[in-house]
């Protein structure tokens, strides 16, 4: 529990809020953007975060990774939510959360029944060759919405013809807020890769709505989200539809799974041993935790 505070340091402390706020600043950005990916309303995403850094904290193995969303398993989520929820629109929400509790506990049982040399059976270019694709789809899916044209079905080269069709339909305000951000991200990074470009762009953009009155120009905006804190519970959903998603719940551990283990045996420190079975526990607490604390929003935010 909490090995990586074994022998800490006090004069490690500055340096750790440091850390910290930079955590802060681009997984606020990354949350809001994720949660969409997923089809849930962006508060999901901010209310399911600080618990999975917690427990990943706890039960992880890594001193340096940082547990948070990713957009391969938000891509998996909404497509296996969408066809489960296929007639039950309403439904949604709370069965990403379902799929997210559900993931959480095969990932917890996998760790105690260490399974964690999976992970080497994995071979590396067919899951690069699968990010990579994921990637591609999820391209697909958001062009759209980047430039304020409807988004298309099927897979991804039914998606993007039917993008290709509707070229002479951008809308230019919302095309010009879309890539102006992207642009602002990637100058950032460049020229001062310090700032925390996403929570920049995410800032401005909000600003730049109110001040401009961005939506009577036809620019879609995520809307009133209503205040308070997230009460700890589980979603509604029956438990018939925990069993559906067990099938894509155990494909979703695998991919975070193997992507987060070869992230924390990347960024592993010298004398640094990395446990893939403490792994999957940590991704199971994280997935769990997250699932907790979204549990009572994804019922709030139906329809």
């Amino acid at each position: 529990m909490l090995i990586s505070l074994r022998g800490y340091r006090r004069g490690w402390l500055r340096g750790d809020l440091i850390a910290g706020l930079t955590v802060w600043a681009v997984l606020v950005p990354e949350a809001l953007a994720y949660a969409s990916i997923a089809g849930v309303s962006p508060v999901v995403g901010l209310y399911a975060a600080p618990g999975a850094l917690l427990l990943y904290a706890v039960l992880g193995s890594s001193r340096q990774l940082v547990v948070g969303p990713m957009a391969a398993t938000a891509a998996l989520s909404a497509a296996a939510v969408g066809d489960l929820a296929a007639g039950r629109s309403r439904e949604f929400p709370a069965l990403t959360v379902a799929l997210a509790l559900t993931t959480g506990i095969l990932a917890l049982a996998a760790g105690a029944a260490r399974l964690g040399f999976v992970a080497s059976l994995i071979s590396e270019p067919v899951l690069k060759g699968f990010i990579v694709g994921l990637a591609l789809t999820i391209i697909a899916g958001q062009v759209p919405a980047l430039i304020g044209v409807p988004k298309g079905s099927g897979d991804f080269f039914e998606q993007a013809w039917d993008l290709l069709t509707r070229l002479g339909q951008v809308q230019w305000v919302t095309a010009l807020v879309g890539l102006g951000s992207l642009a602002t991200v990637a100058v950032l990074r460049r020229a001062a890769p310090a700032v925390p470009a996403p929570l920049v762009v995410v800032a401005a953009g909000t600003l730049a709505a109110y001040a401009l009155h961005l939506p009577g120009h036809g620019v879609a905006v995520v809307g009133h989200i209503g205040g308070g804190l997230p009460s700890f519970g589980l979603p509604g959903v029956p438990a018939a539809d925990y069993l559906r998603l067990a099938g894509p719940a155990a494909g979703i551990c695998l991919i975070g799974f193997a992507e987060g283990l070869g992230a924390a045996r990347a960024c592993a420190g010298r004398g640094d041993r990395i446990r893939p079975n403490r792994e999957l526990a940590g991704l199971g607490a994280a997935n769990l935790a997250g699932g907790r604390s979204a549990g009572r929003w994804g019922d709030r935010f139906r329809g």
